[in-house]
């Protein structure tokens, strides 16, 4: 009998070393925004597509696209906490808010974090590291304006980027314009707007025309406040859409659509997923963090709208037309 239950108690040892031994790394992706949010979405299905059944995904959300920034901080303790009780193998920091509040707590421990989805310079949250790397994003201005100008033949005219006051808007308008709020691109005027009030967006849409402006590109608008109420970013997307007197163009693919903005150059949050994916797996093959750099994907896809183009009258030169992707 004592051997029978000496037997079993190695068998079950066993089963229990086994499962340990198999067991699949845990990755936990901390979002700066929300799981609803469709740039979220898109980062995730990217990540997963890469990732798949090798590794355990557990996420928090610190939902800073609808909170108000005195909140972020608290936010930002909420994920550190959820961070010591999960103990992952590997974290990956998604967007600017994320690497902003909790990347400097992470150079004190020895897990790899792996970013995706940054606008500004890393250097600006955080010193060279040997634990921290990722995937970059870079709107593509320069280019949507080029092609603006050859697709509405815009002359003495403007374009308005309009964008929400949050903190990618704020990194864009830093590393891009220098903190200027017009430059020349292409030998067009290009003026820059950061709104967070509902009330100032409609009327600068509203007065776009007159101000001298042949398009809008519109950039983030999840962070606009009527009051003290946020203000979905749906329903700012289709009013700006339904009352801007000039042609509506976009930088993410996710505004392009029927009821949304014509289209244009644009960027998608998969690609920095699939990007982020690939640098985990480098890390779980065993490549040390500090050897890797940080990378920008490969980027930037025509995709426009037949309603919107219809409802313009605007026709794509063949150029465009035959490298472009088409939604509803």
């Amino acid at each position: 009998m004592v051997k029978r239950t000496v037997f079993m108690f190695f068998i079950i040892s066993l089963l229990i070393s086994s499962r340990t031994v198999y067991a699949k790394p845990k990755v936990l992706l901390i979002e700066s925004y929300h799981s609803d949010n469709q740039w979220d979405i898109d980062l995730i299905e990217g990540l997963e597509s890469i990732l798949q059944d090798k590794v355990e995904i557990v996420t928090f959300q610190m939902d800073t696209k609808r909170l108000k920034k005195d909140k972020y901080l608290e936010r930002a303790d909420m994920a550190w906490d959820f961070y010591l009780k999960c103990n992952p193998d590997i974290v990956v920091l998604a967007d600017d808010n994320a690497l902003k509040y909790l990347g400097k707590r992470f150079l004190s421990t020895s897990t790899p974090v792996v970013y995706m989805g940054i606008n500004n310079n890393p250097r600006k949250y955080i010193p060279i590291s040997r634990n921290i790397t990722g995937v970059l994003e870079r709107p593509l201005y320069k280019r949507t304006i080029k092609y603006l100008k050859y697709l509405l033949y815009i002359g003495e005219g403007k374009v308005l980027i309009l964008l929400d006051e949050g903190t990618t808007a704020k990194a864009f308008m830093e590393s891009v314009f220098y903190n200027s709020d017009s430059m020349l691109i292409s030998g067009v005027q290009t003026d820059i707007k950061l709104i967070s009030s509902f009330s100032n967006w409609k009327r600068v849409v509203q007065d776009a025309r007159d101000d001298g402006y042949k398009a809008i590109v519109i950039g983030l608008y999840h962070r606009v406040f009527d009051e003290h109420e946020h203000v979905a970013s749906e329903e700012v997307l289709h009013w700006t859409s339904s009352n801007s007197p000039v042609p509506l163009f976009a930088f993410w693919d996710m505004s392009v659509g029927k009821g949304k903005a014509i289209g244009g150059m644009v960027l998608n949050g998969e690609e920095q997923g699939i990007a982020a994916g690939r640098i985990v797996l480098e890390i779980l093959g065993g490549k040390p963090v500090e050897k890797i750099r940080p990378v920008i994907p490969e980027q930037g896809k025509f995709v426009f709208s037949r309603s919107e183009l219809a409802r313009w009258k605007i026709r794509l030169p063949y150029k465009i037309k035959e490298k472009s992707q088409f939604v509803e």
